[in-house]
């Protein structure tokens, strides 16, 4: 979707689209974690107030390729791609058999996660991206322990782990990101990579594109912790008001 169109979109929801760093501290647990001032503005935060219904109609709208699947616990509204998304292809990391994309319970995600990841497949379609692989958005495990709403076991999250560029160059987040856990990841006093290569400038351009669209309120980084040394968790959680970009 061009941006006059999320802009005509917004607009329809009452939302002004503003930066995301111009707020304060919050409870989260985390001294990266701000509270936007206009957070009930933010895409992410609309997103996650949708019902099902107004949020197939919005994918119905900007022509996003997918279909409804059957009910999955604890998703309120489980799609799977069928198609590019701004010429970005998405594809599970190959693991086995069971990470066939049409058939893999690893490929549904909710609906409003799909349009976050229609917002971050024209970020990518931005820089050259023609291929995502990530490495699972719903997970059954979690599931009734994990709240609904939040996470992979509602199907609100996607870790992304490789990007390709048109020339067939790939890039991963665990061999070219080139950083530190407990750096910061973007703005003011974000650390430089360790390696200055094209792969840890692109990566990282990426993710505060991603950040300055307000599109996922969580976006974790090789910077949160060990346990995300090899991909990006970006996810659409309800019932919070802070964003976390590490």
């Amino acid at each position: 979707m061009q941006y006059r169109q999320h802009r005509k979109f917004f607009a329809g929801l009452g939302v002004v689209v503003t930066s995301l760093f111009v707020a304060g501290a919050t409870s989260a647990g985390n001294r990266y974690a701000l509270e936007p001032d206009d957070v009930e503005s933010t895409r992410a935060f609309q997103y996650a107030k949708l019902d099902n219904d107004g949020c197939f109609a919005e994918l119905d709208r900007r022509g996003v390729p997918y279909k409804q699947v059957e009910p999955t616990q604890q998703v309120d509204g489980p799609v799977r791609f069928t198609g590019p998304i701004h010429g970005v292809t998405l594809s599970l990391t190959y693991r086995g058999p069971d990470t066939v994309d049409e058939a893999s319970p690893s490929s549904i995600a909710d609906c409003r996660l799909a349009l976050a990841i229609d917002d971050m497949a024209a970020v990518l379609e931005k820089h050259g991206i023609v291929k995502a692989e990530y490495m699972s958005m719903y997970r059954k495990r979690g599931v009734g322990f994990v709240k609904a709403g939040k996470r992979h076991p509602s199907g609100r999250a996607i870790d992304l782990a490789t990007v390709t560029k048109k020339d067939g160059t790939t890039f991963s987040v665990l061999y070219d990101w080139h950083g530190l856990v407990g750096s910061k990841t973007c703005g003011e006093g974000a650390r430089a990579p360790t390696k200055d290569t094209e792969g840890a400038r692109l990566l990282r351009s990426i993710v505060c594109d991603l950040a300055d669209q307000q599109s996922f309120n969580l976006i974790l980084t090789p910077h949160y912790d060990w346990g995300h040394k090899d991909h990006f968790h970006m996810e659409v959680r309800s019932d919070i008001r802070w964003f976390l970009i590490q």
